[in-house]
């Protein structure tokens, strides 16, 4: 009895031993080192004309991975995430790869956009109506945005009233139009709604002047000609351009009057006022907001 005791508790001596050596062994061999990824350059330039698989090509261009154990892991290196602009057209890549430890190795460097624009906004017709017209009015069905990165993106512009919300009595509202892109860029513009007394004579013997925008974009220092944006009359909820309809319209380009506040060295948006009065009619005004963006695509300057 006293042998088995005895070999009994030799063969547990001998198991811990096993064990232990075994336990000091996995952890000597274990992998504590995550791989390594370097690049020489730290910036990498694109166009926003590159199609997603040769844009994918180049951000993965000269980027290599190494590891103690596993060798060269460069074919496993992937794209984990690309950040908002930290400036403009300037944002930051992150690169990720994992070992067969799974260790796990990252690498940032900064994507430059060299032809980069920012979204835009359009506008095709002003936002103006009637008392009656304004609680069923949808703001956005004439607008349209675009953005050299994502497309089209009408489907995902966003009006806030800066008063909250308006009525249907008669006045000028403010509302701003907002969209932005997947890189964070947003564009911003505080434009007017113009709800007029549904029935109004007056109102109804206005001719207003017509633009093929009523949203413009520049640069500071660079001045845009607002005449350029006029290409018909409006006469009683009716169309007339003078592309088509030059002879009904005679005289009234020429009778046209602007006022600008345009400040086109500063960037932000102002508005520009067209004003036309016909004969036996009260004055009719129509206003294009002129987005004065700064060398870079800020509308503040910031």
């Amino acid at each position: 009895m006293r042998r088995l005791k005895i070999a009994v508790c030799l063969i547990f001596v001998a198991s811990c031993v096993i064990f232990a050596g075994y336990t000091v062994k996995s952890k000597m061999l274990e992998d504590h080192t995550p791989p390594v990824i370097n690049c020489k350059d730290k910036t990498v330039t694109l166009s926003v004309q590159t199609d997603q698989k040769k844009q994918k090509k180049a951000l993965l261009k000269g980027v290599k991975a190494e590891d103690n154990r596993d060798g060269d892991l460069t074919s496993s290196v992937r794209i984990a995430s690309m950040s908002h602009f930290i400036a403009p057209g300037k944002r930051t890549i992150t690169y990720v790869v994992f070992d067969k430890a799974n260790q796990v190795g990252t690498l940032e460097r900064t994507v430059q956009y060299k032809d980069y624009t920012p979204p835009k906004i359009h506008l095709k017709a002003p936002l103006r109506y009637s008392t009656t017209e304004v609680g069923k009015a949808n703001l956005t069905e004439n607008m349209k945005a675009e953005d050299c990165l994502d497309g089209d993106l009408t489907s995902q512009i966003r009006t806030s009233l800066d008063d909250g919300m308006y009525n249907a009595a008669a006045g000028i509202y403010k509302v701003t139009v907002q969209v932005s892109n997947s890189a964070g860029d947003v564009c911003s513009v505080p434009l007017e709604v113009t709800v007029t007394e549904s029935g109004d004579r007056q109102e109804q013997m206005k001719e207003y002047p017509v633009l093929s925008d009523y949203i413009a974009y520049t640069t500071v220092g660079h001045e845009i000609d607002p005449m350029s944006y006029v290409k018909g009359m409006e006469m009683n909820g009716a169309t007339y351009t003078y592309a088509d309809d030059g002879e009904a319209l005679a005289g009234t380009r020429e009778a046209i009057s602007v006022k600008s506040e345009v400040d086109y060295s500063k960037a932000g948006v102002y508005p520009v006022e067209y004003s036309y009065t016909a004969e036996g009619s009260p004055t009719a005004v129509t206003k294009l907001f002129v987005v004065v963006q700064d060398q870079e695509g800020t509308q503040d300057g910031k």
